[in-house]
């Protein structure tokens, strides 16, 4: 909807939004926003981050790492939850605004320090944090740090999310290198999903429709 220049819209749009994806929605149409690419519009992000200050949940998805620290201290301070990756910057909780409020974390294809990780699981209001991986190959990450997964007092579930070609595939991967590792299963969460969209390798778009279909804000 449009309004004349000199009207006052009360209250300001950017005001009521509670859920915003920041990013392409699919891996095979990326719309100028492949990672590292200089279309980025981040000064128009900022401002955007700035004026959704009741934001609960929001996803910045393909973003350069390198970018990251010119968005992190303007999260809005009540986001509840947070989704970033693939291979986003480093996140220090303890410079995070919303460091306080937030409730959820999902990483995508991304290394983390154990100190990093330590931070995230330890934070008193933390309760889900979920490790993302499109392929196989790089599931070992989550489970090698289980041991940060162990030390934290309030976190409610850890989900170890593996895709694979089809949902069969990734349960049986997952199901092998936990008799390995055997993690806590009142709080590990071992979630195998295809990262097929039709017969395309599509894992944003996987990651996004069930970003979409959660109700977690």
């Amino acid at each position: 909807m449009e309004y004349p220049e000199s009207t006052v819209v009360h209250p300001p749009p950017a005001s009521i939004v509670r859920k915003l994806w920041i990013g392409p929605t699919s891996s095979t149409d990326q719309n100028d926003l492949s990672y590292s690419s200089s279309a980025w519009p981040i000064t128009l992000v900022h401002q955007i981050l700035v004026r959704c200050a009741s934001l609960h949940a929001l996803a910045i998805v393909n973003l350069y790492q390198g970018d990251w620290f010119r968005l992190a201290h303007v999260l809005p301070t009540g986001l509840r939850a947070l989704t970033l990756g693939p291979v986003h910057g480093k996140v220090d909780w303890r410079y995070l605004p919303c460091s306080a409020s937030l409730r959820e974390f999902t990483s995508m294809d991304t290394y983390m320090m154990d100190l990093e990780l330590q931070q995230i699981v330890a934070a008193p209001g933390i309760r889900t944090v979920r490790r993302v991986y499109s392929r196989v190959d790089h599931i070992n990450l989550a489970f090698d740090q289980l041991d940060c997964v162990d030390k934290a007092r309030s976190l409610e579930k850890f989900e170890i999310v593996c895709c694979a070609e089809s949902v069969e595939r990734a349960a049986s991967v997952l199901e092998k290198i936990a008799k390995c590792y055997k993690p806590n299963p009142e709080r590990v969460v071992l979630v195998p999903k295809s990262h097929l969209c039709g017969s395309t390798f599509d894992p944003i778009a996987v990651l996004f429709d069930d970003w979409l279909s959660s109700s977690r804000i």
